[in-house]
């Protein structure tokens, strides 16, 4: 069993915020459209919006060159940074997933009040909220990257899906030392932390389970795209998912060279490609 773990990387800080530079939030104007007046809560009114939903413990910088992508093909492009995120993993502590889906609530509703259809990508936990979202809010289509709705492995012979959440754990847990990014470029620039809050690790994996059951109220357009390599989500929760929507419409691309963030890793061209070339063709 693999059992060394990551140590704490020193990251370049914006001294006013605190921030780690590059995991902030971004908003991307549509290409073709003219830029937002400084400070705008709004941005342009009609047209077509994308929210951006990064993973647990990361930030959005795992999401930002697909965003700039899709900005590139006519989509207002925003990605948030949940609380907790882009500073330290104690600060983690403090965010919970239901605030974190409140936080993806109000993003999404302020798109919404702005734009003629919203549509949501996200990533690993951010795939959990925007399904969450989804099943509840008038969303366009939706994007599902590596969704965390199973997670992967075992631990001494016992499947995590079961284990997380059951097994009382305290403090923090440290991260696999190989990290979620089979490319060693994409893992050199991956901005996240190097451990997890144990409460948080279980009220995920209990987010998780809870979702159970109200994939049938998803019936908007729907792709997911997942590699069947990933160490943290389970690839078999993707397929169990394609089963339970209740989108008539619904696709879902296995990539086979990436782990987990497959935004950074050997498929990203792939998944880049795909992602604009479905969203555009359901503008």
């Amino acid at each position: 069993m693999y059992r060394r773990l990551q140590e704490e990387k020193p990251f370049a800080r914006d001294p006013a915020t605190l921030v780690i530079r590059g995991a902030e939030a971004f908003d991307f104007p549509a290409a073709g459209l003219p830029d937002l007046p400084a400070g705008s809560p709004d941005g342009e009114s009609g047209g077509h919006a994308v929210l951006f939903l990064h993973g647990w413990t990361s930030t959005p910088r795992e999401m930002r060159f697909l965003a700039e992508k899709t900005a590139s093909a006519g989509f207002r492009s925003q990605g948030i940074r949940f609380d907790g995120h882009g500073l330290t993993v104690r600060a983690l502590r403090n965010a919970s997933f239901k605030d974190h889906l409140a936080q993806a609530e109000e993003a999404f509703g302020r798109l919404a009040m702005a734009h003629d259809r919203v549509s949501v990508c996200g990533l690993s936990m951010g795939g959990l909220i925007a399904l969450n979202l989804a099943a509840r809010r008038r969303v366009a289509n939706l994007l599902l990257l590596a969704p965390f709705v199973k997670p992967a492995g075992t631990t001494f012979g016992l499947p995590n899906h079961w284990l997380a959440g059951r097994v009382p754990l305290s403090g923090l847990v440290g991260k696999d030392e190989r990290g979620p990014i089979n490319d060693p470029a994409g893992l050199a620039g991956h901005i996240a932390y190097h451990a997890m809050p144990a409460a948080g690790v279980a009220a995920l994996a209990q987010a998780a389970r809870d979702f159970r059951g109200l994939e049938k109220d998803v019936t908007c357009p729907v792709l997911i795209l997942h590699s069947v390599r990933d160490r943290t989500s389970d690839f078999g929760g993707s397929l169990a998912l394609m089963g339970g929507l209740g989108a008539d419409d619904k696709t879902l691309v296995a990539f086979n060279r990436s782990n987990h963030v497959i935004t950074l890793d050997y498929d990203r061209p792939g998944v880049e490609a795909r992602a604009v070339e479905w969203l555009s063709s359901r503008r």
